[in-house]
C-alpha cells in the first residue's frame, strides 16, 4: 500500500514536469499467493520487457525501478536487462531488517562491475550510506515524492471518541531502531495532556501509550494521519520516512530528530525537530527537548507544516523533472 502511494505521487511529479510515464508492476507473494521463485521470474520478465523497449534505437525512455527486491543485486539485473536505460531507487541502503542482497559483501562484489546503472536516493544520509559501501558513483539525491497539500488538508480532521485531548501518534511497522525507551519517558511527561497512540504491525506494549499492533489499510492510515495533532518519528536511524511525507501532505506536523532526513522537510532550525543536545539517550534533558517540540507542534506546528509542504512539493517536482527532457508535442 505504501509503495502504491509513493508511486502515484512519483507519477504525478513526472506528469507535472511534462514527462510521460507508464507504471508496470508485479504482485508480491503475500498478495499473489504464489511462490517467491514465481515472483522473481515475473519480476525478471517485466524488467526484460521494459528494457527491450527502452533500448530501441533513438528511444529516450528510461526504466525506473522504484523498489528493488534483491538489494544491490538489482544493479546487476538492471544492467543486464535494461542496459544504460536503467535507474534504481534505493530507499534503505542499510536495511533495518534482514534483506537479501544488501550486505557489504554483496556491495563489494557488485561495485567490481563497470558501468553500473544510475541510482537515486532521497536523503543525504542515504547518499552517505551508499558511498560508504562503494556505490556512490552515478548517484543522485532527489526529494521523496509527495502530493501537494490542498487547502482542505490543512484543516485538522476531527477524530471520533470520548477522549477529546489532542492526539499524538506513532504510525508504522515496528523495527529494532524504534526508541521505545524514549516513548515511555515521554508518556510520563505528556500523558496527562494528550492522547498517546501507537498503531503499526509488531509493536510491543509501551507504558503510557495505547498500542494497536496491527497492519492498517490505506484508508485507515489516511484517517489516522488526518486526525493526529502531531506524529512522532522516534527512530534512532532512518534514511527517509514515508509517514512523515504523507503527514506533510495533510499539513500534520511531525516531531523527530534534527540530525535526520526530516531536516530536508522542515529545515534544520525548525522547532518541530529535536536538536542534538549531546545528552545521553533517555536523560531528562533529551525528554524535555522532545516534549517541547511536541507542545510546539500542537500549538503552532500546522501552519509551519502547510508552508513546508508547499515548498517541499515544489522542490520535488523540480528535482524529478531532471530525469528527462520534456517530450516534443505530437
Amino acid at each position: 500500500m505504501a509503495l502504491n502511494h509513493y508511486t502515484a505521487a512519483l507519477v504525478q511529479h513526472l506528469s507535472d514536469a511534462g514527462i510521460e510515464s507508464e507504471q508496470l508492476s508485479v504482485l508480491e507473494p503475500s498478495q499473489s499467493g504464489k511462490s517467491r521463485l514465481h515472483w522473481l521470474a515475473a519480476y525478471s520478465r517485466l524488467l526484460m520487457s521494459a528494457g527491450r523497449r527502452a533500448r530501441k534505437a533513438h528511444s529516450p525512455e528510461k526504466v525506473l525501478l522504484t523498489w528493488p527486491v534483491l538489494g544491490f543485486l538489482d544493479l546487476l539485473m538492471v544492467k543486464a536487462l535494461c542496459g544504460s536505460t536503467g535507474i534504481v531507487i534505493y530507499h534503505d541502503p542499510r536495511p533495518l531488517v534482514r534483506s537479501v542482497g544488501s550486505s557489504r559483501a554483496v556491495a563489494r562484489a557488485v561495485r567490481l562491475v563497470r558501468n553500473l546503472p544510475a541510482t537515486v536516493v532521497h536523503s543525504k544520509e542515504a547518499a552517505l550510506a551508499m558511498e560508504e559501501v562503494g556505490l556512490g558513483e552515478g548517484l543522485t539525491v532527489l526529494p521523496h515524492p509527495m502530493f501537494p497539500a490542498t487547502a482542505a488538508a490543512c484543516v485538522p480532521a476531527t477524530a471520533q471518541g470520548r477522549d477529546t485531548r489532542p492526539r499524538v501518534r506513532v504510525l508504522g511497522q515496528y523495527k529494532a531502531d524504534r526508541d521505545v525507551g524514549l516513548l515511555e519517558s515521554l508518556a510520563g511527561r505528556l500523558g496527562s495532556k494528550y492522547q498517546l497512540d501507537v498503531v503499526g504491525r509488531g509493536w510491543p506494549d509501551i507504558k503510557g501509550w495505547n498500542v494497536d499492533p496491527r497492519f492498517v489499510s490505506e484508508a485507515e492510515l489516511d484517517e489516522l494521519i488526518a486526525t493526529s495533532g502531531a506524529i512522532l518519528i522516534p527512530y534512532k536511524r532512518f534514511y527517509q520516512s514515508g509517514i512523515a511525507v504523507r503527514a506533510l501532505e495533510r499539513a500534520v506536523p511531525i516531531v523527530g530528530r534534527a540530525g535526520t532526513s526530516l531536516r530536508e522537510l522542515y529545515g534544520p532550525q525548525s522547532r518541530l525537530l529535536v536538536p542534538e543536545t549531546g545528552a545521553a539517550p533517555g536523560t531528562e534533558q533529551e525528554v524535555e527537548a522532545w516534549a517541547a517540540a511536541v507542545e510546539h507542534a500542537l500549538e503552532h506546528g500546522r501552519t509551519e507544516a502547510a508552508l513546508s509542504a508547499q515548498r517541499f512539493h515544489e522542490e520535488a517536482t523540480r528535482g524529478w523533472a531532471s530525469l528527462g527532457p520534456r517530450p516534443s508535442p505530437r
